[in-house]
């Protein structure tokens, strides 16, 4: 067992990883594809919204969907700033490695191994279909995450996909974008990090 910022990370055990605000990261639409989106939704109790932390090395872990077996990713083994997170099959790339690092009020940041920097959100929005990505780490808001274990008596929900969501309305694109926190700075939405999820 490893000690993260707020609490164990216990081997087995499944997670939700929620933002400021309490919407938690999810494979969008439920997809068990390789290249399925990871997004932030409101938390509705379903397996595709939870997460375990699996120990690659000392110190790193994979985050595996309960649902669909892949783990968070980077597209196309992107390291800029705005490159996307997706789901992808278990490998042994630093792609998929992430350390849990303690911020402040029981919060982390999840730093990937590959590129350096933490998991974001694009153009700092927290509501449902925000898309995450990485990007230096400046002490955002976006950039903080609450790791809360999901009860057992939860877990025994099955595994079956439920009717599709409505579709909702696609939010509106900002090519610039400004970054709260210790270390401020404008900086871009990211346009060039961002990659095709189908050709990993």
């Amino acid at each position: 067992m490893k000690k993260s910022a707020q609490t164990v990370l216990r081997e087995g055990a499944y997670y939700t990883i929620s933002a400021v605000g309490g919407r938690v990261l999810e494979v969008a639409d439920y997809n068990t594809e390789n290249g399925a989106a990871i997004q932030l939704w409101n938390y509705e109790g379903q397996p595709w919204q939870q997460w375990t932390f699996e120990e690659a090395v000392e110190g790193q872990y994979r985050i595996k969907n309960r649902f669909t077996g892949k783990v968070m990713d980077l597209a196309m083994l992107g390291v800029n700033n705005g490159t996307w997170l997706h789901q992808w099959s278990v490998s042994s790339g630093a792609s998929q490695r992430w350390e849990v690092v303690l911020a402040a009020n029981g919060r982390v940041k999840l730093r990937n191994i590959l590129a350096d920097k933490v998991v974001d959100l694009v153009d700092m929005c927290l509501e449902n279909g925000a898309r995450a990505q990485i990007w230096q780490d400046v002490d955002g808001e976006n950039q903080l995450w609450r790791l809360d274990p999901v009860p057992d008596r939860l877990l025994q929900k099955e595994l079956a996909a439920p009717a599709p969501r409505p579709a909702r309305k696609a939010a509106a694109k900002t090519s610039t974008r400004t970054q709260t926190g210790k270390g401020a700075a404008k900086k871009t939405g990211g346009k060039a990090g961002r990659r095709s999820s189908k050709n990993k």
